[in-house]
């Protein structure tokens, strides 16, 4: 039986062989990230494994069942996360909306015409010609002659009152 591999032969080996695993794992992952992520874990299994280890003249087999090793323990954990989403996604129903929810979302719309009518008329225009038309803020204070400190301003007193009217559908 020849001596365990020491670490100087460990590096020794994968500098030489590192280009040959690279293109082995590479086409099979045709993934140049993931091929040297195998690449990693090719070489920390060849570390923890070289105390016990004797290569008896066949390195680059050696080097190449770790690579192929590693190739196939990624597939299999692969699988097992592809089955997991699938299986997470099964057994998720899709939400099924109240059997009141139309009704609930008329009150609400009903409730917010309500609160915006309500505003004081500088309020209300502004918040009509935002939401109703899409203006921006400084195409509703050139419209307005107002500057656009007092458009935000009205804006932010508005979104206020139709919060606190609001305040039951929370």
């Amino acid at each position: 039986m020849s001596p365990p591999v020491r670490n100087v032969v460990v590096e020794e080996l994968l500098a030489e062989h590192a280009p040959a695993l690279r293109n082995f794992l590479g086409a099979r992952c045709r993934d140049d990230e993931l091929a040297a992520e195998l690449l990693q874990e090719v070489s920390a299994r060849l570390v923890a494994a070289a105390p016990r280890v004797s290569l008896n003249g066949n390195a680059r087999g050696y080097l190449f069942r770790i690579a192929a090793n590693v190739w196939h323990d990624h597939l299999r954990r692969e699988l097992v996360r592809r089955r997991a989403v699938v299986h997470l996604q099964a057994e998720v129903p899709p939400p099924v909306p109240p059997t009141d929810a139309r009704l609930l979302e008329r009150e609400l719309r009903e409730a917010v015409r309500r609160a915006v009518s309500a505003l004081p008329r500088e309020q209300r225009e502004v918040v009509e010609m935002r939401q109703e038309r899409g203006l921006t803020f400084q195409a509703i204070a050139d419209r307005l002659h107002r500057p656009l400190g007092t458009v935000l301003t009205q804006m932010r007193a508005a979104i206020a009152k139709i919060g606190e009217a609001l305040e039951d559908y929370r």
